[in-house]
């Protein structure tokens, strides 16, 4: 196992946002700082946070915005410069390790060829399926992210099709580049593994689950909960408010299901929409809108529910899963590749991603409520998993195994 290491972290998403990977980003820095490891991190900025970290450096972003609301940074020669001088006041850097395929991924890989340095390249985005199913303009806006990626990450190799059609083969192209372009791949999931594999990625992949805080873990299930056996049903919904994570569908379920109520916490793009839907529907004694909370808060709510709305379905893995398996929550799912992190009989997959099949398990649920005790005994067994000590380990693996080989050229 690698000795003490100082890692430079890559990603276009700051600590401070709201996400998933920046949940599991944020626990991974701790476990390893824990571990006697140094890290920097290197991001876009965060949207009204101007308090600046010792071990943040904050890239040059452009005046305009993801979809997400997020800022964009693009691997200019000025984000160059000013990496290269962090790296030379903060150095030495053993080993890069980029989140994202976006303009901050892309200047770290490019930072590690220019310093010869080995790069170790995380890949959780579906992307294809976020553009294929829920960009206004599918074919423009996978046609514009593989030439503005393509302008910067050369493919390396030959990107297979997978029977994809042209939106998809489009948007697979960034990815596999930049998997292409790294000396290890990590994925938090098997079947995500398999899919980068069928669409031509021969770097080495290794499958390393993201994970949660130990110390967080530890203090939130020594706290109380309180729980009425006699309420109504209480569903939850975390995540950001965006639509490829259908928050508005799971209200729409929650219309449908009389007996019970829905909290959702999470704020984003859709927040005025999801007031409005709850409004509209005449649902304000029944769905509550919480904003955007902390992860500690998030663990709170899950153990005080009965069942967690997961109505994404172009997730990789998903955090909120894993939150809700370390508090034994069980979880109503559509996304049969998500089936790999749900325990066996810890959840329930419904028939199809539609409202109607969401709700109609729901009113199962209402009905009889002696299925949720199973799926919490179910999961019992497995509320340890995420925890982020069993996870760092791995990534360490990865990092011996990319320092002790020779780097890949540029």
């Amino acid at each position: 196992m690698v000795g003490s290491v100082h890692v430079a972290i890559f990603t276009d998403f700051h600590p401070h946002t709201l996400g998933g990977v920046q949940t599991a980003m944020r626990s991974l820095c701790d476990g390893l700082r824990r571990l006697g490891h140094r890290v920097t991190v290197f991001c876009a900025p965060a949207p009204g946070y101007t308090t600046s970290e010792a071990d943040t450096v904050i890239l040059r972003a452009l005046p305009i915005s993801m979809s997400n609301g997020l800022p964009v940074v693009l691997p200019t020669r000025a984000n160059e410069r000013l990496i290269d001088a962090a790296f030379a006041e903060r150095g030495p850097i053993d080993i890069v390790h980029t989140l994202t395929t976006y303009g901050c991924g892309i200047s770290g890989a490019r930072a590690a060829r220019r310093h010869g340095i080995p790069v170790v390249q995380t890949m959780q985005s579906r992307d294809d399926t976020v553009i294929e199913k829920y960009s206004p303009a599918p074919y423009l806006s996978a046609l514009t992210m593989r030439l503005a990626h393509g302008w910067f990450v050369p493919l390396r190799g030959r990107q297979a099709h997978d029977g994809d059609g042209r939106i998809a083969r489009l948007a697979w192209r960034p990815l596999v580049a930049q998997a292409q372009a790294a000396d290890r791949v990590t994925v938090p999931t098997h079947h995500f593994a398999r899919r980068l594999a069928r669409h031509g990625v021969d770097r080495p992949i290794h499958v390393v689950s993201n994970g949660i805080d130990d110390e967080l873990l530890d203090r939130v299930r020594a706290e109380s909960a309180v729980t009425d056996p006699g309420a109504p049903l209480r569903a939850l919904w975390c995540g950001r408010l965006s639509v490829e994570k259908r928050p508005l569908e799971a209200i729409e379920v929650a219309r449908l299901v009389e007996d019970c109520t829905l909290d959702i916490y999470g704020s984003g793009a859709l927040a005025d929409r999801a007031r409005s839907a709850v409004a509209e529907a005449n649902l304000g004694d029944r769905v509550h809108l919480h904003g955007e909370v902390d992860q500690a808060d998030c663990l709170r709510a899950m153990r005080t529910h009965d069942v967690l709305l997961l109505t994404s379905d172009c997730d990789t893995q998903g955090m909120v899963l894993l939150e809700a398996m370390a508090m034994g929550l069980p979880v109503l799912y559509c996304d049969p590749e998500l089936s790999e992190t749900v325990p066996h009989e810890g959840g329930i997959r419904t028939a199809d991603p539609s409202v109607e099949s969401f709700a109609a398990v729901l009113n199962s649920l209402t009905q009889d409520r002696t299925r949720l005790h199973d799926m919490r005994r179910a999961l019992a067994a497995h509320t340890d998993e995420p925890r982020q000590s069993r996870h760092t380990t791995g990534i360490l693996a990865v990092y011996t195994e990319a320092l002790a080989a020779p780097v890949s050229p540029q």
